[in-house]
């Protein structure tokens, strides 16, 4: 994606946040006593999804298509890799729910419910403390960047449909 938000700006958010190719081996490693609870973790996604009155609507009819989406996307977080393919695939998200115009909130929203049941999830499943940690701090990052890249895409989507180039959206931030 050529826009604002190009690979030195990538490279800023990775550097500061820490998220690397470790953090994807360490999911990786952690994914056979994680990935049982991928399904779980999902059903709670989408019963708090149903609960609530605005993302009801946007689901209904649809849930378990969605439902077996997500459990993909998640079982990809732990599937290793290179960070590059990660990237490239969430950009690939991102730019989906932009034209399935899903309000960003929903996407905010959805990201701090994993964020928030992630941490027990996997204390639940995995005894050493210390890996529980390393683990937790990793999906995090994962999800940070998982976020940053879809809200990127929603910058972008709002840049073309008014017409502003890359270069008018930083002087208007930065004066």
């Amino acid at each position: 994606m050529a826009d604002s938000f190009n690979e030195s700006t990538f490279a800023t958010f990775q550097n500061v946040s820490g998220f690397s190719s470790e953090d994807l081996a360490l999911l990786a490693h952690i994914a056979p006593a994680v990935t049982p609870s991928l399904p779980k973790m999902t059903d709670l996604f989408y019963e708090r999804l149903s609960a609530d009155p605005a993302t009801a609507v946007m689901i209904e009819g649809r849930v378990d298509a969605l439902k077996t989406t997500h459990i993909a996307w998640l079982n990809e977080l732990f599937s290793g890799g290179d960070p590059q393919a990660i990237v490239a695939h969430q950009e690939v998200i991102g730019r989906a729910h932009v034209k399935a115009k899903i309000p960003p909130v929903f996407v905010a929203a959805s990201m701090s419910f994993l964020r928030a049941t992630f941490p027990y999830m996997l204390a639940s499943v995995i005894t050493d403390k210390a890996e529980v940690t390393a683990a937790t701090t990793a999906i995090l990052r994962t999800l940070d960047v998982a976020q940053y890249l879809i809200d990127r895409a929603y910058l972008q989507g709002l840049m073309d449909n008014l017409g502003i180039k890359p270069v008018l959206l930083n002087r208007l931030m930065t004066t």
